[in-house]
């Protein structure tokens, strides 16, 4: 049985799109994780959810947000780009999705409060009473 698991970030926006045949919603998205080797290139792989899970999937991924996906590795032959035969590219069919961290609001710094550091006029001689 192939099941598998995999922490990954999200590194493309999911995109939402429907089957011509029967309207299925289905989403594609790419993720990133951490290379084997330091020298190694960062490793991407896109991500196919379907369904209810679809719409799921583009509501709540975004990018930069830290994941655990769950589902299938699949392997699919497509033609290479410069006509010369096929090549083979991994593809995960999400199964479930775990967020492993909360968004992430987009607050500009303008609009962050200020806070004073209120222990930068403090003397390291001073008593402090407790």
């Amino acid at each position: 049985m192939n099941h598998c698991l995999l922490e990954a970030v999200v590194q493309e926006a999911p995109m939402l799109r429907y089957t011509q045949a029967d309207q299925t919603p289905v989403t594609e998205m790419l993720v990133c994780f951490d290379p084997l080797r330091v020298d190694d290139p960062q490793p991407t792989l896109k991500v196919t959810a379907w369904r209810d899970l679809a719409t799921t999937v583009e509501q709540q991924a975004q990018p930069g947000r830290k994941v655990l996906l769950e589902g299938r590795l699949m392997m699919r032959s497509t033609p290479r780009p410069d006509g010369g035969g096929t090549q083979k590219q991994a593809e995960f069919v999400l199964t479930r999705l775990h967020l492993l961290q909360p968004p992430q609001p987009a607050i500009p710094a303008a609009a962050q409060p200020l806070v004073p550091d209120s222990t930068s006029d403090l003397n390291p001689e001073d008593d402090i009473p407790f």
